[in-house]
């Protein structure tokens, strides 16, 4: 069963009668999970403009029944792009530049809470952290997410595209709510040893409302990790690892100043 014949049963199943046209339907938003094995859970259906949350039954003769069914209140629903712009290159970072090399690892990250801290300076990094700086992998850092999610301190876990060369640029677009309005965004800085950039439990909520657009500049980072001193230096594991710090040295200091490595543009689309 395909996703949009799923959203149709479960807006009939919530008490519509009639048909409803492609125009009135927005998928956009919507969001489906299996509840367990004969239950399917389905957020965000708009119709009219109006957002809706319902839970069916899959029952064994093929047919369902609605076991909860409730409208969204939008106002705590907020939808936002974040472009990732990267200007690291020859020009602003011209020590030992990985010409013909340089990349960003694909966007992983969360939309959560407060208590919620995937990184932070001063911290030390968690395997998820460590394999993302490291390698690019998400798969760690997404696990740790997943158990977040499940204990509540997160809402949920964001993917996105890299950059296969820099400069360049990436969108992605998620959706956040008022109960986890934070959002944790990084990117491993490719070749590097432990290198990245990213934000880290950035409010999107400001005094009760959700801001239009937040610019936050972008600098390398050191997850403390690996000793490696150069972006293609050869595995040095730290033991015992240091802490999460911002690289303010070579190959990043130039003239007496550490140019930013781009910046990530976070613009409410609604």
């Amino acid at each position: 069963m395909n996703k949009k014949m799923i959203c149709l049963i479960a807006i009939f199943a919530a008490g519509f009668i009639g048909s409803v046209n492609a125009a009135e339907l927005d998928l956009s938003a919507a969001g489906v999970s299996i509840t367990d094995k004969n239950s399917i859970t389905l957020e965000n259906l708009t119709v009219d403009g109006q957002a809706y949350n319902a839970t069916i039954e899959l029952l064994l003769d093929g047919t369902y029944r609605v076991t909860s069914s409730q409208t969204v209140d939008t106002s705590h629903i907020a939808n936002y792009e974040v472009t990732f712009e990267s200007t690291w290159s020859s020009t602003t970072h011209p020590t030992n530049f990985p010409s013909g090399s340089a990349h960003f690892s694909g966007l992983v990250g969360a939309t959560h809470r407060s208590t919620l801290s995937i990184w932070k300076l001063g911290e030390l990094a968690s395997e998820g952290m460590e394999s993302m700086a490291e390698t690019g992998s998400k798969a760690t850092l997404l696990e740790e997410i997943s158990n977040a999610i499940s204990n509540g301190s997160a809402d949920q876990s964001l993917s996105g595209d890299g950059l296969s060369t820099s400069p360049s640029s990436t969108t992605l677009s998620f959706q956040i709510n008022r109960a986890a309005p934070f959002v944790t965004l990084v990117s491993m800085i490719a070749p590097s040893p432990d290198w990245f950039v990213g934000v880290a439990g950035l409010n999107l909520l400001a005094n009760g409302i959700w801001q239009d657009e937040i610019i936050v500049p972008l600098y390398a980072y050191d997850s403390g990790t690996d000793s490696g001193s150069i972006y293609t230096s050869p595995n040095s594991d730290t033991q015992p690892p240091a802490v999460i710090s911002r690289i303010e040295e070579t190959p990043f200091l130039v003239n007496g100043e550490v140019p930013t490595m781009g910046r990530m543009i976070f613009r409410r689309q609604n």
